[in-house]
């Protein structure tokens, strides 16, 4: 059945130079932003500009990457999936034999110049193995074997070893994002948050019992206590009013706000720049996704749409978890503002998400499943959730 699209080739072109807008954009503030909140562990030091450099440096290293991303098509997307996944598997092990361990969780592995959070890219891998599966198993998705059980196991691996790390939130995080994409690719709503509530649920019991932070964090988000992350984080952005008190001059980042060049960046932002700084840092993210969705709707494969969704969505989910976090609607978790934080790898990985997605736009008629083709000026139906009928109305 032939298809149409909601966005035209023109618009595609415009959105997607949009949406680089918007992730330029973002990251013009988080230079801003991490110049300032850095400047009091630069002082401490005696080190001038330092982590400014070195933010520089890895925003310079994150476009350099999405560009080649943005030009990987996406046939050979899709046969990276699995080695992808095991490459992350590998990474993940890895960690858990030598990686660096910082207040208290293993983390990270050193490269030497700079440290590596494989989490960051498992999350990736994720979402193009259960897409690449989605898109392979179009017409059975909606069984518990197709559907669930077995994209979940490709969700779950990761997840068990990153709960090990111990990471509780980046655990629930990746599932997540694994349910999102297989809810797109087609499997049975009903079926994955049953799922997903019984993998969070058992990973909670497990977090609690294991790892006194978890519940410490929970303890805190409840009745957070004069002094604790939460009440800082609070403090600093009721300091800020409508318009702040000026970049530079905020008091938050002189020992109060914990990682407030990373984590906790929007309580500087709102002190610094106010009400007003914070909502049109919303604003970009607000463009960013609303282009990334006009992209979404143009793409005409069943991959493109599937592994689209989550790597798109990572950024919006990534932005509202932090943004919860730092206004005390969610507990606390270490997870960085998408693209302002200084945190490098995900900077990185989220550059290359993006990278990605915009290669699909580029080429959104290529169908890299095997068997299926797509005729002379139209595109091939795409099944499931995102399947469209002949007037481009979603079924």
């Amino acid at each position: 059945m032939e298809t149409l699209s909601y966005t035209s080739q023109e618009s595609m072109a415009s959105s997607s130079r949009w949406l680089v807008v918007a992730i330029l954009g973002l990251m013009g503030v988080g230079i801003a932003m991490v110049a300032s909140a850095s400047t009091v562990q630069e002082f401490e030091r005696g080190a001038h500009l330092v982590m400014l450099r070195s933010h520089l440096l890895k925003v310079g290293v994150a476009l350099a990457a999405l560009v080649l991303a943005s030009r990987i098509r996406p046939r050979r997307l899709y046969l990276s999936a699995v080695p992808a996944w095991l490459l992350a598997i590998a990474l993940l092990v890895l960690v858990l034999i030598t990686g660096v361990t910082v207040k208290g969780a293993q983390r990270w592995l050193d490269l030497g110049v700079t440290n590596f959070q494989p989490s960051e890219f498992a999350r990736v891998a994720v979402v193009l193995v259960i897409g690449a599966w989605a898109a392979l198993k179009k017409n059975s998705m909606e069984t518990i074997r197709t559907g669930v059980v077995i994209p979940f196991a490709l969700a779950g691996i990761p997840a068990v070893l990153v709960l090990l790390e111990p990471d509780f939130g980046s655990t629930v995080y990746l599932l997540f994002m694994g349910v999102l994409v297989m809810w797109v690719g087609g499997a049975r709503p009903k079926h994955l948050v049953i799922s997903f509530l019984a993998a969070v649920g058992t990973s909670l019991l497990y977090g609690w019992e294991q790892f006194a932070h978890v519940s410490r964090r929970f303890s805190s988000f409840s009745e957070p206590e004069v002094g604790s992350q939460v009440w800082q984080s609070l403090t600093a952005l009721g300091r800020g009013g409508w318009t702040g008190v000026g970049l530079g001059a905020g008091l938050g980042k002189w020992g109060y706000v914990p990682e407030a060049e990373n984590d906790f960046i929007l309580s500087v932002v709102g002190e610094e720049l106010g009400l007003l700084g914070v909502l049109g840092l919303v604003a970009l993210y607000g463009l960013l996704l609303w282009h990334g969705v006009r992209l979404l709707l143009g793409m005409r494969t069943r991959f493109a749409v599937v592994v689209g969704a989550g790597l798109l969505f990572q950024v919006a989910v990534q932005a509202l978890l932090n943004m919860a976090v730092v206004t005390a609607v969610a507990p606390p978790k270490g997870l960085p503002l998408p693209f302002v934080s200084a945190g490098g790898t995900s900077l990185l990985m989220l550059s290359i998400s993006l990278g990605l997605f915009l290669g699909l736009a580029r080429w959104p008629e290529e169908d890299p499943v095997p068997g299926a083709h797509t005729s002379s000026g139209s595109s091939q139906s795409v099944p499931g959730r995102a399947r469209r009928d002949s007037q481009g109305v979603i079924k």
